[in-house]
Parts: structure tokens; C-alpha cells; sequence
């Protein structure tokens, strides 16, 4: 399965020592919300800290009580500086790449690399209420939305593309778009109806990703670099993971915290 990483926590010392970030999995919602998220400032100390949001190729349901906003919003490419205003509390949901495109109807372009307001795509909700919610309630009443969002629908066949492709991603886009039976023109197309970005992009967050799985998992060495072979030298890796994360992937394996097993 598809289970995009983000580890603001390692890339951002200042973000964990003053951001506590919690990822949490809901079976009901399995076939189309990867996780529940959420944030909270550790204290009430006026500050701002930058919190870098590691793109995954997907469109989370967005809440930040504060501002009384929600609302739909991903990114095709990662943002390094996402300023948090501190106290605040932010929560949401992230929703598998091409879910938000066949549970609303809207060409995921609306909402990628932006922010798409829930009420312009529900016309019957109404913020004012939703805000006037206990935290809980809140959370409660935005699972429940998207149950009823959910009613009636089953995974179609880009909503499970991104489970198909993380193991084995394909070399490049005509090799994407064959296996998909679909020309070029084709392929672009669909990808920016509903994904918000194109194959290409698609391939690159696929690969990143299935690299950042294995550097980290709880026994990742140095060594573990070597056996990454999505890309097509140890270079194009380097310069890949730099572009997705900031650092290298060795610089990774030398930061994130390890169980002892």
C-alpha cells in the first residue's frame, strides 16, 4: 500500500521542539484517506516556525481552527518554508492521489499547489457552525463528511494506481502510459484530472517516496543507499532526493531516530 512519509520532526529541529506532529490510520476510511493528521504547539509561546511539508502526490482535507479555514490543498512539489504561527492546532485528512477528484467531481488541479475552500466545493456547509465545534466535535464531524462523500463509492482506477505503482514504479512516462493503455496525450491529461500533475511528476514522487521507505526503516544503514535502484545512477538519486527533502539520503540515515530492535 501507498503510505506517503513525512518526517517534519527530522528534517526541522526547531518544528519538533515546538510542534507536536501525530499521524493516525482509521480502517473505515482505508480505501481513500491514507491517515488522519494533526499538529499542536507543545506551549503558548508567541512564535513562528517553519514547517517543511514533504510533497507526496496527495490532497489532504485541510483544518485550521484559528483562521476558521478548511478546505482542500496538496503539493507537487515540497515546500521548504511553510510558516506555522505558534500557538495554533491544525488537523486533517490526507487522501490517497485521486481520491479528492472522484469524491468531488473537481479536476484536482483546483487544489493542487493552492487551497480550495471546502464551501466552494459543498454548498450546503457551513462554516460558522463547523467552527463553533468542541475540538472533538470537529474531528468527529469532518470523518463524517467524508463518510458521506464516500457513500455509494468504490476505488476507481486511479484512486488505486498509486497502491500498484509504489513497489515497482515504472522507469519513465511512456512506460507509465503503455502499461496503462493509454497514449501520451492521453495519459497527461488524465494525470492532471486526477492527480493535478503529470506522469512525470507522478514517477518522480513514487520513486522518492519508495526510497524514503527504506532509509527509514528501524535497521537503515549507509549501506541501504546502495540498494535503491528506482533511479538511474547513485547521482540522479542524490540530485532526486535533494530536490524532494533538502538533504541527502545519507544525511537522512544519519539523523532519523532508529528503534533498537
Amino acid at each position: 500500500m501507498y503510505y506517503p512519509i513525512q518526517i517534519p520532526f527530522v528534517l526541522n529541529p526547531v518544528f519538533s521542539e515546538n510542534v507536536l506532529y501525530t499521524e493516525d490510520i482509521d480502517e473505515r476510511f482505508c480505501n481513500y484517506v491514507i491517515c488522519f493528521w494533526e499538529m499542536q504547539s507543545k506551549h503558548a509561546n508567541p512564535c513562528i516556525v517553519e514547517n517543511i511539508i514533504v510533497t507526496d502526490g496527495c490532497i489532504d482535507l485541510v483544518v485550521e481552527p484559528s483562521e476558521e479555514r478548511i478546505g482542500f490543498s496538496g503539493m507537487s512539489i515540497t515546500d521548504f518554508s511553510y510558516k506555522l504561527r505558534l500557538p495554533a492546532w491544525f488537523f486533517g485528512a490526507r487522501l490517497a492521489p485521486g481520491v479528492f477528484h472522484q469524491l468531488t467531481g473537481r479536476p484536482a488541479a483546483d487544489a493542487m499547489d493552492c487551497f480550495l475552500p471546502l464551501a466552494e466545493v459543498d454548498e450546503g456547509f457551513d462554516p460558522s457552525s463547523f467552527f463553533s465545534l468542541s475540538p472533538e466535535a470537529m474531528k468527529a464531524k469532518m470523518k463524517s463528511m467524508l463518510i458521506e462523500l464516500m457513500k455509494n463509492s468504490s476505488p476507481n482506477r486511479f484512486t488505486k494506481l498509486f497502491d500498484e505503482l509504489c513497489d515497482a514504479p515504472p522507469a519513465n512516462a511512456k512506460e507509465l502510459s503503455d502499461l496503462l493503455h493509454l497514449s501520451s496525450r492521453q495519459c497527461q491529461r488524465l494525470f492532471a484530472e486526477h492527480f493535478g500533475y503529470s506522469p512525470k511528476i507522478a514517477l518522480s514522487i513514487l520513486r522518492f517516496q519508495k526510497c524514503l521507505k527504506v532509509l527509514c526503516s528501524p535497521k537503515a544503514s549507509p549501506a541501504d543507499i546502495l540498494r535503491i535502484t528506482e533511479y538511474y545512477d547513485q547521482s540522479h538519486m542524490i540530485k532526486d532526493f535533494q530536490k524532494h527533502l533538502g538533504i541527502t539520503p545519507l544525511q537522512l540515515v544519519h539523523r532519523y531516530p532508529r528503534r533498537n530492535l
